[in-house]
């Protein structure tokens, strides 16, 4: 019974989205191409659905609750916000709607990650 639970479990955690923290977000951004979703608790029913399913870089969700530095740091006024990094260097930002609801659709986001990625190659 144990064992079926735990199969059950696993496509949970490999759906799950891996948060990142001010203490580990220089890190993470710092190398290739890093999608970052500034986000709420009290707004989960607007957060990013697509963000562990972008193409060609690393994507994480920072809590402005836990993380407050960062998100002033970065001067983000709404939630949720996206942020393309490309080796620590922000790219691109994507912002919500007067009802907090990211408008960028997964199409315009990838196609962000790509023009970057192919860039490097010209």
């Amino acid at each position: 019974m144990s064992r079926l639970i735990l199969i059950l479990l696993l496509p949970l955690s490999a759906i799950a989205q891996e948060f990142v923290n001010s203490s580990s977000f220089e890190n993470k951004i710092a190398k290739g191409i890093t999608v970052v979703e500034f986000w709420a608790e009290w707004n989960k029913s607007n957060e990013v659905s697509f963000l562990g399913s972008l193409k060609g870089c690393d994507s994480y969700k920072l809590s402005i609750v836990k993380n407050s530095g960062v998100q002033k740091e970065y001067k983000v006024m709404a939630i949720p916000t996206l942020i393309i990094f490309d080796n620590g260097v922000e790219q691109q930002r994507f912002n919500p709607n007067i009802m907090m609801q990211l408008t960028a659709t997964k199409k315009e986001v990838q196609s962000v990650i790509n023009g970057i990625t192919l860039n490097k190659f010209q």
